[in-house]
């Protein structure tokens, strides 16, 4: 395998909009230097997925395969696999991420501009012409049941304001016409599915595959119903995103995209799907509608972005910034205390830390049953006091460890809405379908306030707070150390 850093090349970046893929390429290869190339032939799926997946340890870079066998364009993964990068996409930091989100919802919101001359469809294929074997959409994980489209956003308008929705969904290829689309009940699309299925209808879509990565960062922020999509993802992405009309369906599509899929589903047409690898690193399988493809629209020097299902950038994807800024503002509706929140990728999704500022001796527990009924796909919550850096596994374990006692501050919650892709999880079948429940806990590892807790006695000394120990280092000892360490200095999960 030849791996360097990204080069400027045409096959490899193009050109394009300032807030397209290929320029956040760019800068990812220029400023950061995140971005390995691997330019030897090699296989969509099998051979691209476990180079991503062996250089998940490694600081989880992005890879881009420049001769994917049997593929007219390159292939980009790992794009969303550190928490930095996906901060970064969205013009800000690991610190501040929750926060940019959160203000949304308070506006004002960029605009969308509809423009006539569309890269997107410069390569277009509709009708009979229309083969999904055209795209190098990969079989990741080891016993998938066929390729699965994994990086694509659904553009769909909800039926009850009339605004455009956007989702990312598993999917997968039945023919070169046809894949299923898996939305759950309680997601926008399912939503939309529902009503459509009640009304004796179908449903267009767009399925965007490839665009700025705040694009994708957009899509998984629960916006409410009565606020556009795409005007969340023009924020994001420091707008206004353009917007041209699709070939076949009634719907606006990211004119600056890589590749677009047009289609429409059939509510009622179900079919088998799965099983498929899934964000607990575990197989999945169900019943989903099946979507017609009418068109396939492209830039002629597309970059196919696929993302790795068993892979930290799924988690990353799915977890940060929008679901732990939903979860933190849930859990402060009940606990104004809570500083900070995290879920861990490495925990599948399932477990969160807490940080509270205590004030009255039960705010641990408060913080536990708040965060257990904010999210059902927790089974662990571990609640600290603030002056542990809940991004440091060391420290919550130190802080579990010597400031909890097990027949005082765990918390314990039998037959709890649990979820089917955690396969400890209690499975019944309820009105004909099944559903599943989870026994819960929490432990709260924050300080008695009464008696008094011991002062910790690893605490800086005074005025060294904030000491930088590589300052000490000068010249050529401090940049070896830098750079020798930089992965750990740098690296956050």
């Amino acid at each position: 395998m030849s791996c360097r850093t990204m080069d400027t090349t045409a096959n490899a970046t193009g050109t394009g909009s300032a807030t397209g893929l290929r320029a956040y390429l760019r800068a990812l290869r220029d400023q950061t230097r995140d971005l390995l190339v691997v330019e030897r032939e090699v296989e969509a799926g099998q051979e691209t997925c476990s180079i991503v997946k062996a250089l998940e340890p490694l600081g989880a870079p992005a890879v881009l395969f420049t001769a994917v066998r049997g593929s007219r364009w390159p292939v980009v993964m790992g794009l969303f696999g550190t928490r930095h990068r996906i901060a970064a996409m969205i013009g800000t930091d690991e610190g501040t991420a929750l926060d940019r989100v959160l203000a949304l919802q308070d506006g004002p919101l960029a605009d969308v501009e509809e423009v006539d001359d569309a890269p997107v469809q410069q390569w277009r294929r509709t009708g009979d012409e229309v083969s999904l074997a055209d795209l190098p959409i990969a079989v990741h994980s080891r016993d998938d049941a066929a390729p699965y489209i994994t990086s694509g956003v659904i553009v769909a308008r909800d039926p009850r304001t009339g605004l455009i929705n956007t989702g990312m969904y598993r999917m997968m290829v039945l023919d070169e016409r046809h894949v299923t689309v898996n939305a759950a009940p309680d997601h926008d699309l399912g939503r939309i599915l529902a009503k459509a299925h009640h009304d004796g209808t179908t449903v267009p879509i767009a399925i965007v595959i490839g665009h700025h990565p705040a694009y994708l960062v957009a899509s998984q922020v629960k916006n409410p119903a009565t606020v556009d999509s795409h005007r969340i993802a023009a924020t994001l992405m420091g707008g206004p995103l353009r917007v041209a009309p699709a070939l076949t369906v009634d719907l606006p599509v990211p004119a600056d995209a890589e590749i677009i899929i047009e289609g429409v589903i059939d509510p009622d047409a179900m079919s088998e799907e799965g099983p498929f690898g899934e964000f607990s690193y575990y197989y999945g399988a169900t019943n989903a509608p099946v979507c017609t493809v009418q068109a396939v629209t492209a830039r002629t020097d597309a970059v196919f972005l696929d993302l790795h299902p068993t892979h930290r950038e799924h988690l990353g994807l799915w977890l940060f910034p929008g679901r732990e800024a939903r979860f933190l503002q849930r859990v402060r509706e009940s606990c104004p205390g809570v500083q900070r929140v995290r879920i861990p990728f490495h925990s599948g999704g399932l477990t969160a830390f807490i940080s509270i500022s205590k004030e009255h001796e039960g705010d641990g527990k408060q913080a536990i049953l708040a965060g257990l009924a904010a999210d059902h796909f927790l089974k662990q919550i571990v609640v600290v006091d603030d002056d542990i850096d809940i991004f440091d596994d060391r420290r919550v374990l130190w802080a579990v460890a010597v400031r909890s006692q097990a027949d005082a501050d765990l918390v314990t919650l039998e037959g709890a809405r649990g979820i089917k892709m955690d396969p400890s999880a209690t499975a019944f079948t309820d009105r004909g379908r099944p559903d599943y429940v989870s026994a819960k806990a929490g432990v709260d590892a924050t300080r008695r306030l009464h008696p008094r807790f011991p002062v910790a006695a690893d605490l800086p000394h005074p005025g060294l707070e904030d000491l930088d120990a590589l300052a000490a280092f000068e010249g050529r000892d401090r940049r070896e150390l830098d750079g020798r360490w930089r992965h750990l200095l740098d690296f956050r999960e």
